[in-house]
């Protein structure tokens, strides 16, 4: 294995390896390639006032994230994932965050986090039960470096190589977030 982040195609292929043989007991832990064209991006822009970045619509028109859950990061579950991000949009909504509604909207949930994207950039941030919204962290350039660096840590964890894969992360990634991925392998 060498230095860097594992392309989306390798953790699809990885992914149906590990985990093909469980669906008859589990789903969505897998990044399926999308099969019906259901995803509407104008409805979901005009819905949240927002322009999604490009990366982030390629990669939702080419892959199922309705069901699809990866090392506690959970972006959807047997839903339309425009769906889920309206609902993700909403809860945060009632929440009344200040000015998230013009720059971010949720992508993900974890276990102790919420993934937020700005929509102007295409930066992924992270805040949570430790980390408040004003002290959000940066934990991705964009949506595909976000799910290949999700899909390079499941692979090292499950090769027991965390090492190195926090090796990539300390020479691709700013030092702000070293800690939260560190803590997604452990």
């Amino acid at each position: 294995m060498n230095n860097t982040l594992l392309n989306i195609e390798e953790i699809r292929i990885i992914l149906d390896r590990d985990f093909i043989p469980l669906e008859s007991f589990v789903t969505g832990l897998r990044l399926k390639k999308q099969v019906e064209m259901e995803t509407n991006v104008e409805q979901i822009e005009r819905r949240l006032k927002v322009k999604l970045p490009v990366d982030f619509v390629n990669l939702i028109l080419n892959y199922d994230f309705g069901d699809f859950s990866i090392l506690g990061v959970h972006f959807g579950s047997n839903t339309n994932y425009i769906d889920k991000l309206i609902s993700y949009h909403e809860h945060l909504s009632n929440e009344e965050i200040k000015n998230f509604s013009n720059q971010f909207i949720t992508i993900a949930m974890g276990d102790y986090f919420t993934f937020i994207m700005d929509v102007n950039c295409g930066s992924i941030y992270v805040y949570g039960s430790e980390t408040s919204f004003n002290k959000k962290i940066k934990v991705a350039e964009t949506f595909t470096k976000l799910i290949q660096t999700l899909g390079t840590a499941y692979f090292h964890s499950s090769q027991n190589t965390q090492t190195e894969f926090l090796d990539i992360v300390i020479k691709k990634f700013d030092e702000e977030c070293i800690n939260f991925w560190k803590e997604i392998i452990n």
